[in-house]
């Protein structure tokens, strides 16, 4: 006889455990989630409601250099570039484009991944451009060429999801 009031004592709290639980799930279940996503650190989006597209879109200034004064030859290059992507249905961001005066000079491939990242030492001597004689971009006589710049995360059609656009001046070339 003891054991069955201690087995139904034990049924009972279990019993009781589980439907406290319940509702306790239920009553979270139904908390409202805000209706604008807050923007977190570096400009990403953050929250239910984020579209299925770009959240992070981070890219240092562009920088050209000469490594060898006796050639006409500069390096253009990034610090950094990271682009992020939420994943959770398409378009997915697949490729990172970086475009030198319209000629494509780099691009970088995600497979199943929600960011790409580039790092100056992916290409170590910079991508080349002429470095041009004085005051040929009309920038001053201590500077050659000027040459736009454009990176673009693009999808899986390669269509852009975000593009980011600057100028970089390069020293000139005076032999």
């Amino acid at each position: 006889m003891r054991k069955l009031l201690m087995i139904g004592v034990l049924a009972l709290m279990l019993i009781t455990g589980l439907v406290s639980s319940g509702q306790r799930v239920s009553g979270q279940a139904a908390t409202v989630s805000p209706q604008t996503p807050a923007s977190g650190p570096a400009g990403e989006i953050q929250g239910p409601d984020v579209p299925d597209a770009l959240t992070s879109f981070n890219v240092s200034n562009p920088y050209c250099y000469q490594p060898d004064p006796a050639v006409d030859q500069c390096s253009v290059n990034f610090r950094f570039i990271q682009a992020t992507d939420n994943q959770t249905s398409a378009p997915y961001m697949t490729w990172l484009a970086i475009t030198i005066s319209g000629k494509k000079r780099f691009n970088a491939t995600a497979f199943f991944e929600g960011a790409i990242t580039y790092s100056y030492d992916m290409i170590p001597g910079g991508m080349k451009v002429p470095c041009g004689a004085p005051n040929a971009g009309g920038a001053g006589s201590a500077f050659g060429n000027v040459y736009g710049v454009t990176i673009q995360p693009l999808d899986s059609s390669r269509n852009p999801m975000s593009t980011d656009i600057a100028n970089v001046t390069c020293p000139a070339f005076a032999p």
